[in-house]
């Protein structure tokens, strides 16, 4: 059985100024990302875990460094990138939904058909499969425990991946430094453990 503990980052600046925060927005923590995550890393023992990977984001990355503490090598996988928003990383949704009011669902996330208006985005269908793909390797591993960091976006992907959802707006995102628990078992069946927890991490 491999278990897959999914961390969202902490807050950057773009989190904080509601703006799209996707793969062109590569920026660090800030100031109160920095104690989210510290304050986290008081609730895992990064010493229980084989392995950890991240995103290759600046923002994935730190969290990942804060949480390991220097006890593992920290792995880089690009199919943990966030969704790439394309020309609407880094505006703000308040911005956005005056223009395009019908890509945005009732708790402000934008909906699969974004793409229509943001020609350059990435289909959401392309971020599940990889999302997927990083999923089944990582079942292949045996038994093993695995941080993984990655963002908000990619967090609700490995919960739609696994419980087969339909409809991505069902899914809310964790709050930022919140984990997310998996299980993968030797037949490759994929299971929910729990979502968005802040401690209690086991």
């Amino acid at each position: 059985m491999v278990e897959l503990y999914i961390v969202r980052h902490g807050e950057t600046d773009t989190n904080y100024e509601g703006r799209i925060n996707g793969m062109s927005t590569d920026k660090p923590l800030n100031d109160n990302g920095i104690k989210q995550v510290e304050e986290l890393e008081k609730h895992i023992d990064v010493h229980m875990f084989d392995e950890v990977y991240t995103s290759p984001m600046k923002r994935a990355v730190q969290t990942a460094e804060i949480l390991n503490q220097g006890i593992h090598e920290v792995k880089e996988d690009k199919r943990l990138y966030e969704a790439d928003y394309g020309s609407w990383d880094g505006l703000t949704e308040d911005e956005l939904k005056v223009k395009y009011p019908e890509v945005f669902d009732e708790n402000d996330y934008l909906l699969p058909n974004y793409t229509k208006y943001c020609k350059d985005g990435e289909e959401y269908e392309d971020v599940y499969k990889r999302v997927e793909d990083f999923m089944n390797d990582m079942g292949k591993k045996g038994d093993e425990k695995i941080m993984v960091v990655c963002h908000g976006f990619v967090s609700r992907s490995f919960l739609k991946v696994v419980t087969g959802a339909e409809n991505v707006s069902a899914i809310i995102q964790p709050d930022n430094a919140g984990v997310s628990k998996y299980t993968i078992s030797k037949s490759g069946n994929k299971y929910l453990n729990y979502y968005g927890r802040k401690n209690n991490i086991d």
